[in-house]
C-alpha cells in the first residue's frame, strides 16, 4: 500500500486535516500525520520538531505523496502579513518544510496544496509554467501568477506532479479522487 504523509503546519480550519486523510485512506494510501510545532492538536506519528533536516529529507524518502495543511500559518507567511491576534506565532520551520518539499518535488513524487499552500510553492518557483488553483482571494491569486502560474478557477487542478486544490473541505471527493488516481 502507498504511504501518504500529511505534514500538518496548521489546524485552524479544522476540518481539512481530517479530510486529507479521509480521501487519501479512499484513494489507497496509508496516510501518516507529521507535525512542525506543538500547537496542532492531533493525534500525529512524526515529530518532525525533534529532527534535523537531513532526517526530515530521510523520513520523506519512505513516503510516495506528500500533503500539506497549511491553515492561517502559511496563509499570513505566503502575504508577508502579521496575523492579527498577537499570540498567534508564525512558527513554521521553513528549513524543514522546505526539505520535504524539495524531496518529494526533486524525486517526482505528488504533492497536494490545498488552500493557501499554492501560494507558497509558487513563491519556490515550483508552479513556475503549470496550471494551479488557490484559495480564491485575490491576493493569493495574484501571487500564483506573479510566479508563473497559470491560475485555473477550479476547485482542484493537476499539473505535473502537484495537485492544487481551492478548499480541500468544500471539494467534492468523487473529484479529488478522481485526479488523485490520474497522478499517482
Amino acid at each position: 500500500m502507498p504511504k501518504a504523509l500529511i505534514f500538518v503546519i496548521d489546524m485552524a480550519k479544522r476540518e481539512e486535516y481530517s479530510v486529507l486523510k479521509n480521501f487519501l485512506t479512499k484513494g489507497g494510501f496509508e496516510a501518516v500525520a507529521a507535525v512542525g510545532s506543538r500547537d496542532v492538536n492531533i493525534n500525529y506519528n512524526i515529530d518532525l520538531m525533534t529532527m534535523s533536516v537531513d532526517q526530515v529529507a530521510k523520513v520523506a524518502e519512505e513516503f510516495d505523496l506528500l500533503a500539506l495543511a497549511g491553515g492561517y500559518k502559511i496563509y499570513y507567511h505566503v502575504l508577508r502579513k502579521k496575523p492579527p491576534l498577537k499570540i498567534w506565532d508564525l512558527n513554521i520551520d521553513l528549513e524543514k518544510l522546505n526539505a520535504l518539499i524539495q524531496h518529494f518535488y526533486k524525486t517526482g513524487k505528488t504533492i497536494i496544496a490545498p488552500l493557501a499552500v499554492p501560494g507558497y510553492l509558487a513563491q519556490l518557483g515550483l508552479l513556475k509554467g503549470k496550471d494551479a488553483t488557490v484559495y480564491p482571494i485575490t491576493e493569493l491569486i495574484k501571487i500564483l501568477r506573479d510566479n508563473g502560474a497559470n491560475f485555473v478557477n477550479k476547485p482542484v487542478v493537476k499539473s505535473g506532479g502537484v495537485i492544487t486544490a481551492k478548499d480541500i473541505t468544500t471539494t467534492g471527493e468523487k473529484e479529488f479522487l478522481t485526479i488523485l488516481r490520474e497522478t499517482t
